[in-house]
């Protein structure tokens, strides 16, 4: 059976922490440029003065977590602070008014709440290890409650914002956040921390190359897929005249897809391994976006969108443990390289379909998106003899 043997009820509690996590992003980080052109009445453009100050923060944010994590912090601790900074903010986004707010008082109480996430992948990798449990499975679990979240919470918080207006959006979002908090203060455990691990004598650590590169492949992946979603829903709407549920039609079909695949990943990656099935998904992932430029009816992007789901299904599911396993006694700092690519991926593939669109057409943009899943290939391939580190490896 693909769901069994049972989960840990600790484990299970941990999903739904995570679940909870994403549901709250999820109905908030895509909707706020809409709320900062339409909600306040600010310029387009001025969407970049925000996230252009969000994203360097939870950059930051994420890698001092992890090191904080590394060297035995309490995770209880700083997954409250991440909790608190996403309770303040969504109770602070129903009095919003202006841009200026927006920027003082959401943006880095935004940067500090996007560290949770990270911190709860790197406390079920180390209550897993501990426990003895099946690191790479339950990862796959994990990662397929961050799929789920995403398919709810925006669709939730747009109908809100379409039926009752932004405030009533934000309440909600305040109300997850409530229910979140109750969830990070009773699900991890007060003494929970890491193996504290010693600094080796007083120098700097070594650059980790292996993690630094699984990081940029990673990347590649998260580009590809950021410049199709930002491109989509124009290039099919408005370039090929397909009608308009037809965007929504395609991202239900693939996280649908995905969520199934993630399963099945980790069983393939055990027959042929996790890079070979990160190579797999590359191919995928190159091949669905060349064909989706030549669709020209519904029935094509639906069966496209299939493919699709197919290789983000099979990235998602090995992609954080793949990370993991090059810095196996830093999981914090492994971690928080596998949440940042997906941010920098995230700001830069948004910013780069803009330009792309702007100087070509959509259909270009898809073109390119093609082109950095191979350039994740290829990095794949050319790194064969970097091999993940072994715990005694790490100082």
């Amino acid at each position: 059976m693909l769901f069994s043997p049972q989960l840990p009820r600790q484990v299970l509690l941990i999903l739904l922490l995570q679940f909870t996590n994403s549901l709250g992003a999820s109905s908030l980080i895509p909707l706020m440029s809409f709320f900062i052109v339409e909600g306040l009445g600010s310029e387009p453009w001025q969407v970049g003065l925000y996230t252009g100050l969000v994203m360097p923060l939870t950059l930051i944010a994420n890698r001092w977590a992890g090191e904080r994590l590394d060297q035995g912090f309490l995770v209880k601790r700083l997954l409250l602070i991440s909790i608190c900074a996403f309770v303040t903010l969504t109770a602070l986004l129903t009095q919003v008014s202006s841009l200026l707010m927006l920027i003082l008082l959401i943006a880095p109480l935004m940067g500090l709440a996007n560290m949770g996430s990270a911190t709860i992948f790197t406390f079920c990798r180390v209550y897993s290890e501990k426990m003895d449990l099946d690191v790479v499975r339950i990862n796959s679990w994990l990662r397929m409650t961050v799929s789920l979240a995403w398919m709810i919470g925006p669709a939730v918080s747009f109908t809100l914002v379409a039926q009752f207006g932004f405030s009533v959006a934000f309440s909600a979002a305040f109300g997850v956040a409530l229910f979140y908090l109750l969830l990070g203060s009773t699900v991890v455990p007060s003494s929970f921390r890491s193996t504290r691990k010693p600094r080796s004598d007083g120098t700097d650590t070594p650059i980790n190359w292996g993690l630094t590169i699984a990081g940029l492949i990673c990347l590649g992946f998260i580009i590809t897929n950021t410049l199709f979603v930002s491109a989509m829903p124009l290039f099919f709407v408005q370039e090929t005249g397909l009608p308009g549920s037809t965007p929504g039609l395609s991202l239900s079909v693939k996280c649908l897809v995905e969520v199934f695949v993630i399963f099945g990943s980790v069983r393939l990656s055990r027959v042929i391994g996790t890079r070979q099935v990160l190579m797999l998904a590359a191919c995928l992932a190159a091949t669905s976006m060349i064909l989706f430029t030549q669709v020209s009816e519904v029935w094509h992007v639906i069966a496209i969108s299939a493919l699709e789901g197919t290789y983000y299904g099979l990235f998602a599911g090995i992609s954080i443990t793949f990370v993991q396993s090059f810095a196996p006694d830093r999981p914090g700092r492994a971690t928080a390289v596998y949440m940042n690519s997906l941010f920098l991926g995230g700001m830069i593939g948004s910013v780069s379909m803009g330009i792309i669109a702007s100087a070509t057409d959509f259909k270009t943009v898809l073109y390119v998106a093609a082109i950095s899943s191979v350039i994740a290939l290829v990095i794949l391939f050319a790194t064969m003899r970097v091999q993940p580190a072994t715990a005694s490896e790490e100082t």
